[in-house]
């Protein structure tokens, strides 16, 4: 079956459109968390924050205060000297608030047309604040996490991100604020013009809308995979951005998603892993592709308490009975609530990768306490990725060499058991591919760090990636470095520069442009470069230990 409105060049209209119809749908989906994932702060969506906030970070070696002034809400980071005095205060106000609230809220900042993260978020398990994911583990610090593409894109309705860049975006960054209908029905232009001139139908189907329940197995749980699934490795088509994807089409199409096999994560749970989680259970299993993730949820609502409790187990009741459960109805009775399938086969875990956070295992275990098997991938060798977007039913279906071999780079960031067979697959990839930007990127990349006896083979593959049109400030800032060190100047200037054209927040080529000034004795262009960092990122400790160095220098 295909749907006229997965095609390219139907447009996307928007919720409202929806509403002329569907005022039931509309207004109880605008009730769930999907339908809350995003907001400009307002008096709605800070009730916990009537008093300023302040968290010490003995981490970071940070403060932070959140405030409300004149209706916006403000982040403020401030850090002290080695003498003990304030050193400097960044604030910022918040224009962007991510999440519903029944996890937490994280926040963003924009700075420019550049989206970041806010290095705070509200916890709702703890009723407080603590660092932000990705600040907690000391990858980032002051306001520097870029909102990336994937996650704007899977927390907004309809992003407007400038093509090649990391977090920037057109002004204002979102067409539509939070998740909408169209995201699992796809672009409403179609259907909306139809029904509106009420357009006989020519089939039992309305085919100018897509309907995930009608879509075949194959691609049904795609269009909940899109967010829902972060996997250990994703890898964009050529020439595709995460917006590409429309339910009812394949989403593979757009991106493959990897993950490592389960022996090598324990019985650790990741938020976003939910469709490998359930791919896990005997449950799935069994049904041969019957159970999907909307069997049991329906994306328009959102039930909670005794409400969830009875509506799940129904849902376990439509394949399991009573007679099946090894309590007796005294100990079933005696949960809170009582008769919870869930509390007992999916209960609640903490995860991996997001701090105070708690989300429902998705294994459905028969006992709370075992360890899942690897299911349908039990086949699967420790040393490969599972290839979590090919098609259901064909078990033998393999991605390109393209494919593996940046998938298995991305996954040897994380498990180190992947960097031998992603460098040799890189390998055979940048022979085959000479002219892929990204495949050329990577593998310039990694040789500027696993060989350093390979300079001069890494620059030529950086530099094919730029003559390819690869964009990447990385690429650009690597490659500027290594013609630094083969004695070309003039090269390394002009690619740091661009690398700031494209990314005016991309720190390492700024420092890699100051450190080439204070290296041809001129330190007055090194502190005007330095300084350049300091206006958007005051706290930057490299920079201000590198100003002060330089500036005591030139006093010399």
């Amino acid at each position: 079956m295909e749907y006229e409105n997965a095609r390219p060049g139907v447009s996307y209209v928007g919720d409202e459109a929806c509403r002329e119809c569907h005022e039931v749908q509309y207004s109880s989906f605008k009730k769930t968390g999907m339908g809350r994932s995003l907001s400009i702060p307002g008096p709605g969506n800070w009730p916990e924050f009537t008093k300023p906030v302040t968290l010490v970070s003995k981490k970071l070696g940070r403060t932070y205060t959140v405030t409300v002034s004149g209706g916006k809400m403000y982040h403020t980071e401030s850090g002290t000297g080695a003498n003990g005095e304030p050193a400097y205060s960044e604030r910022n106000e918040i224009a962007y608030t991510v999440g519903s609230g029944d996890v937490g809220r994280s926040y963003l900042v924009l700075k420019g047309d550049a989206l970041f993260v806010s290095p705070i978020s509200y916890y709702s398990k703890i009723r407080g604040w603590d660092l932000s994911p990705g600040y907690e583990a000391g990858q980032f610090v002051s306001f520097t996490r870029p909102a990336w593409n994937l996650c704007v894109t899977c927390h907004s309705g309809r992003p407007r991100p400038i093509p090649g860049t990391r977090n920037r975006y057109e002004l204002p960054p979102f067409r539509f604020l939070a998740v909408g209908c169209e995201r699992c029905h796809g672009p409403g232009e179609l259907h909306v013009r139809e029904r509106r001139a009420n357009t006989p139908l020519t089939s039992p189907i309305d085919h100018s809308i897509v309907n995930p329940a009608r879509l075949p197995v194959s691609i049904r749980d795609d269009v909940c995979k899109q967010c829902h699934l972060s996997g250990d490795a994703r890898v964009l088509r050529p020439g595709k951005t995460y917006l590409d994807f429309r339910p009812g089409t394949p989403l593979d199409n757009v991106v493959s998603i990897f993950t490592a096999p389960v022996t090598d994560k324990g019985n650790a749970i990741k938020a976003l892993s939910h469709p490998e989680q359930l791919e896990m259970s005997q449950c799935y299993q069994q049904s041969v592709g019957r159970l999907g993730c909307i069997k049991c949820h329906d994306p328009h609502i959102q039930l909670r308490g005794n409400q969830a409790v009875a509506y799940f187990r129904e849902k376990c009741l439509t394949c399991h009975d009573l007679k099946s459960c090894g309590l007796s109805e005294t100990k079933r009775r005696a949960t809170a609530p009582p008769d919870d399938c869930l509390q007992c086969h999916m209960p609640k875990r903490s995860v991996s990768n997001i701090g105070h956070s708690a989300l429902t295992d998705h294994r459905i275990l028969k006992n709370p306490s075992e360890v899942p098997l690897m299911g349908g991938f039990a086949s699967v060798s420790a040393d490969d990725l599972i290839y979590q977007t090919k098609s259901f039913g064909q078990a033998g279906a393999k991605p390109d060499l393209r494919t593996l071999a940046l998938a298995y780079f991305e996954a040897s960031q994380v498990y180190p058991q992947f960097r031998q067979r992603g460098f040799e697959l890189l390998e055979r990839a940048a022979r085959e591919f000479p002219k892929d930007g990204e495949i050329q990127a990577t593998y310039g990349l990694v040789l500027t760090l696993a060989r350093p006896d390979a300079m001069q083979e890494a620059s030529q593959a950086l530099q094919r990636a730029i003559d390819s049109g690869s964009g990447s400030v990385e690429v650009q800032t690597r490659l500027a470095k290594l013609r630094l060190i083969g004695g070309d100047t003039e090269s390394a200037v002009r690619l740091y520069n661009e690398a700031i054209r494209t990314d005016p927040y991309y720190t390492p080529a700024y420092l890699g442009l100051a450190y080439l000034y204070i290296a041809a004795g001129d330190r007055p262009a090194a502190i005007e470069t330095l300084e350049r960092i300091l206006k958007y990122d005051p706290g930057n400790e490299t920079a201000l230990a590198a100003v002060t160095n330089a500036k005591s220098h030139t006093r010399e």
